[in-house]
């Protein structure tokens, strides 16, 4: 199937592109003379537009919108980040608190992951904080359990979501 194919079908184009730009593109891609103002209109508009769709179509996983997809995927490479380090072998718990969990999520929302640890010292855990911090995404606010306040652990225990336990 060609793009001229798809642009006759005119599926769900016209909501981006105008009857008049579907002409035109078609008119270009067949290599029919364009008038002066079909040109301007081809390289003001219709190329933007094209640009922009070529850009997100790379996500072309995400055009499903299915709620929490990207929260999802960022969790993932969280804990994937938290797995691959040399300290994994310590971590007994990861967690997911807070907002994700208790379904509160607004757009300036963080994602809290917190990690059990067993035999390390103060210095080690922050380390490790900090090497995870630097690799995972922005949103991500990653802690170490054992350093929260009790608190913030019963809160955890309560209400949080295990993302991965060692098994004995």
């Amino acid at each position: 199937m060609s793009i001229i194919d798809v642009l006759n079908k005119k599926n769900n184009l016209r909501k981006i592109f105008g009857e008049r730009e579907l002409v035109i593109i078609k008119k270009q891609l067949l290599g029919v003379q364009l008038s002066p103002s079909e040109k301007t209109r081809l390289s003001r508009d219709i190329k933007k537009k094209l640009n922009a769709v070529k850009e997100i179509s790379r996500f072309n996983f995400d055009f499903e919108l299915k709620k929490g997809s990207e929260i999802k995927r960022i969790i993932e490479e969280t804990k994937e980040v938290i797995i691959e380090n040399k300290m994994f072998s310590r971590i007994k718990r990861i967690f997911l608190f807070g907002s994700a969990v208790e379904n509160k999520l607004n757009l300036n929302s963080d994602i809290d992951i917190a990690a059990e640890l067993t035999n390390v010292s103060r210095d080690d855990s922050n380390k490790f904080r900090k090497e995870v911090m630097g690799k995972v995404n922005e949103k991500i606010d990653f802690k170490i359990y054992n350093l929260l306040p009790k608190k913030i652990k019963d809160e955890i225990l309560s209400k949080g979501r295990i993302l991965y336990e060692k098994k004995n």
